[in-house]
């Protein structure tokens, strides 16, 4: 049997592509998932009856269909609104709200005036140019003290590699708050949650964590996706204009949302594109889940930037996961940097869980590179598509929001 289409993967992109196409009626279509269940880095599982998710997720996107496609399959009052989503920012002995540089007014004032101060100083107040690596760009923004306290080290602890090192081409994620803005917030102390209304009013599931989003979304696709067998080989057939998957499935187009050094792999490390493959490079992460004592705070997660700290995210899971048992934290640290065997926290360690590949690694000319890639082999009709196939730091509604406009073009 020859597929019109196989898609490797069957995470949020991939069952989003695949529930979109034969919606559209495209029946001969097939995804391949290396595990034993669809859905990738948004799976849930229980553990001594706290709710574990895969990595850190809510939905909120400002994309109309995304929303409909999602609440198509998962209703909405399977879901509740976190309002408002509480994220702090470990800083100087103090938890402070997210954004910090919306939230400076809740340091000491001598702090505070010091960190303003910084902000005023910075390279885009002074009229210089913007520069084109990230550690460089948030000096330039938000001047030192918010980078070499907060920003700086964090983001050594997320990515593992050094700030000068990446590009500023994924900075469309984060808050973009201007001088006056700080100045104002300081001055009346207070925040504009409205500014960014859909980080903070989320949804998530009422039980059973994010996961069951994914559960819903593939449950009538599961006839068409084929679990526990990874992709091993990937042949281009000249002659027929065919793929050929693991020696056994053919397709006359084949859709990644699987990582491409996986995929390299699997084509034989082909030498037109060894150079740009250099460039695209991943990170693992630790998801370890922790039963403490007690837990006084009402918070959602906490970044933690200080160096003598393993991890540099905590999420409080029984703070917002309702069927969740009490006292869970689960953090994540960078499986580059720690061992999971190594990893300290104030409760008994569950369980770790080290994600194969967690954040495409931002690196300068990345974009340049998978552009490159992409373009040299959507000739062959081998198409990528989401956080892995684009090589992209995306979140999972704009990963729905791509996959549903991709099958919208054919």
């Amino acid at each position: 049997m020859i597929y019109d289409f196989i898609i490797l993967g069957a995470g949020v992109t991939g069952i989003t592509l695949l529930k979109a196409m034969r919606r559209r009626g495209i029946r001969n279509v097939m995804a391949l998932e290396a595990e034993a269940e669809p859905g990738g880095l948004c799976r849930s599982f229980y553990v001594d009856g706290h709710v574990v998710d895969i990595g850190g997720h809510f939905f909120q996107t400002k994309f109309p269909d995304v929303e409909e496609f999602l609440f198509s399959s998962f209703p909405r009052e399977k879901m509740y609104r976190i309002d408002p989503r509480i994220s702090k920012i470990s800083l100087e002995g103090m938890d402070v709200d997210y954004p910090l540089e919306s939230n400076l007014w809740q340091l000491p004032v001598d702090r505070q005036i010091a960190y303003l101060l910084s902000v005023m100083r910075n390279g885009e107040a002074m009229g210089r140019p913007e520069p084109s690596n990230y550690e460089e760009w948030i000096r330039w923004k938000l001047g030192d003290m918010i980078c070499d306290n907060y920003l700086i080290p964090y983001n050594i602890k997320l990515w593992g590699i050094q700030p000068c090192d990446m590009d500023v081409d994924w900075l469309y994620k984060i808050p973009r708050i201007e001088v006056e803005e700080v100045l104002r917030y300081s001055l009346e102390r207070r925040q504009d949650v409205e500014k960014y209304p859909c980080h903070n009013r989320p949804y998530y599931p009422v039980s059973g964590g994010y996961g069951r989003v994914m559960e819903a979304l593939a449950r009538e696709e599961m006839p068409n996706i084929r679990l526990n067998t990874p992709v091993r080989t990937l042949f281009y057939d000249e002659t027929a204009g065919e793929w050929i998957v693991n020696g056994e499935f053919r397709a006359g187009n084949i859709i990644t949302t699987i990582p491409w050094p996986s995929l390299y792999e699997a084509l034989g490390r082909p030498e037109d594109i060894r150079e740009d493959m250099k460039l695209i490079r991943y990170n693992r992460v630790v998801i370890s889940l922790f039963e403490v004592d007690r837990n006084d705070n009402n918070y959602h997660w906490r970044y933690r930037p200080e160096m003598d700290q393993q991890h540099h995210r905590e999420l409080f899971i029984s703070n917002f996961v309702r069927d969740s048992k009490e006292y869970g934290v689960f953090t994540e640290t960078n499986a580059d940097r720690f061992d999971a065997s190594t990893l300290t926290f104030p409760g008994r360690n569950l369980f770790n869980y080290t994600t194969p590949a967690a954040y495409p690694l931002p690196l300068i000319g990345r974009t340049r590179a998978m552009t490159s890639i992409l373009n040299h082999y959507r000739e062959k009709h081998l198409f990528g598509i989401g956080r892995w196939g684009e090589h992209q730091h995306h979140n999972h509604d704009v990963c729905i929001k791509h996959a549903l406009d991709f099958v919208a073009s054919l």
